[in-house]
C-alpha cells in the first residue's frame, strides 16, 4: 500500500514534531535532587462527540391496503450519526524543574549545581564559592540565603 499525499501530510505533522521536540537533557523527574513541582496551566485539545439527527423516508411494504393485501409505502424514520468537534480546556499540569537557586548542567540527572546570581544572598550575604551552602553570610544571620537573623 503507498503512501499517499494524506497520509504522507499525517505522518509530517505527528511524527516530525515529536522528533524535533526531544531534548538532549534527561527530564526532570519528581525524586531527583533539587527538583520542585511547579503547577502550570495548560490549553489542551480533545475531540468532543456531537450527536446530530436526520430524518429521512424509506420505501416499505405495508400491509392492509384497500383493495390489496400488501402495497408500497413511505415511512419516515430517523437516523443519527456523531460527529466530532475540537474543543479546549485548561488543565492543570504537574511539570518538574529546579527548585530555586539551582540549575541542570551537562544532561545530569536532577540540579546539581547551585545558582547563586546577585540578589540571591540577603542581609549582606555573599555567594559562596565551594561547599555545599549557596550563599557565606555575615554575623548575625544564617540559612541558605541568609534570610534569617540569628539569636
Amino acid at each position: 500500500m503507498g503512501a499517499g499525499p494524506v497520509s504522507l501530510w499525517l505522518w509530517l505533522c505527528w511524527a516530525l514534531p515529536a522528533r524535533a521536540s526531544g531534548a538532549t537533557e534527561p527530564r526532570l523527574q519528581r525524586d531527583m535532587p533539587n527538583v520542585c513541582p511547579v503547577f502550570e496551566l495548560a490549553l489542551v485539545g480533545h475531540q468532543q462527540p456531537c450527536v446530530q439527527a436526520f430524518s429521512r423516508m424509506v420505501k416499505m411494504w405495508k400491509q392492509g391496503c384497500a383493495g390489496r393485501k400488501w402495497c408500497m409505502g413511505y415511512e419516515r424514520r430517523s437516523g443519527y450519526y456523531t460527529v466530532y468537534k475540537q474543543a479546549y480546556r485548561m488543565e492543570r499540569q504537574t511539570v518538574y524543574k529546579c527548585c530555586p537557586g539551582w540549575v541542570q548542567r551537562d544532561g545530569e540527572p536532577g540540579c546539581l549545581h547551585l545558582l547563586c546570581t546577585v540578589g540571591t544572598c540577603f542581609n549582606g550575604g555573599r555567594c559562596s564559592e565551594a561547599g555545599s551552602q549557596m550563599c557565606q553570610c555575615p554575623a548575625g544571620f544564617q540559612g541558605p540565603r541568609c534570610q534569617y537573623a540569628g539569636i
